[in-house]
């Protein structure tokens, strides 16, 4: 009988033991948990753990940097931040305010502009998923104004502003305009422009919001022409005398080889591209 009670007793005491070790790991938990400021991982703890695996597809600026072909901040210079060193000419041009840090200062038709001094196929966009990415401050926009070119009128493509409606240029079809529902975009104001292929359909979207979609093909690539920011120059001949050339900033110009996602395009609209 009192070796029953005995047994007895150091189970109890043993199963209370088990009870207070468990609300002590989870005291633990709970404490790393608010001194964290997040959920705490059980990576480690639990076999199946996957660890921070859920975290990389909700992170925009590290997913922004897959497929990215070129990204100019012009906080200083013409430097290519994407690591594939696109560097561009910034000859005869001014940095200014931009919507982060400094932006390319342009002044309309007839002056200098941005561009490669040779033709890169990485910056063809006439086959395949592609989107481009710019911020714009306009003085006016009476006048037509491309933001990005290459090989305009020789099989290649453009977006920008074209005196009533944002314009685009593919080979096929030959191109198009979207009008704002909001009108034309108010002058010395910042507007986020993104311009993107997905599929057979591209889609233009000005701070945030979609103004038009349109069906487009693949084409060959276009004949060899510098990549150009801020107007056009036929042949990248002459810089100093563009047409179509932006009054006003661009800031923040990036092109990626695919599709973004939207939670990509909502980053985008409040950051610079990382």
């Amino acid at each position: 009988m009192t070796a029953g009670l005995r047994l007895t007793g150091a189970l109890q005491s043993a199963s209370l033991r088990g009870v207070i070790l468990r609300r002590t790991i989870w005291g633990l938990g709970a404490l790393l948990l608010c001194s964290c400021g997040g959920a705490l991982s059980t990576a480690g703890l639990d076999a199946g753990g996957t660890g921070d695996a859920a975290s990389d597809g909700n992170d925009p600026a590290g997913s922004l940097r897959g497929a990215l072909a070129g990204a100019w901040s012009f906080d200083v210079d013409g430097k290519d931040h994407s690591g594939n060193a696109l560097d561009l000419d910034l000859r005869g041009l001014h940095l200014a305010t931009g919507r982060f840090g400094k932006g390319l200062q342009l002044a309309g038709g007839g002056t200098p502009i941005a561009q490669r001094p040779i033709d890169d196929p990485s910056l063809n966009l006439t086959m395949g998923d592609f989107t481009v990415s710019f911020w714009i401050s306009f003085n006016m926009t009476g006048a037509a104004q491309f933001v990005a070119v290459k090989g305009y009128n020789v099989g290649g493509w453009f977006v920008g502003w074209a005196r009533t409606a944002w314009a685009y240029g593919l080979p096929s079809p030959a191109g198009g305009t979207f009008s704002d529902p909001g009108g034309s975009p108010a002058p010395g104001v910042f507007h986020h422009v993104v311009f993107e292929r997905s599929g057979d359909t591209v889609e233009l979207f000005v701070d945030s919001t979609s103004v038009g979609t349109a069906t487009v093909h693949d084409t060959p690539a276009p004949t060899q022409a510098p990549f150009q920011v801020g107007g056009f120059a036929p042949g990248g001949v002459s810089v100093a005398m563009g047409q179509s050339v932006v009054d006003g900033v661009v800031d923040d110009l990036a092109i990626w080889h695919r599709a973004l996602a939207a939670d990509e395009r909502a980053y985008l609209a409040t950051h610079a591209v990382p």
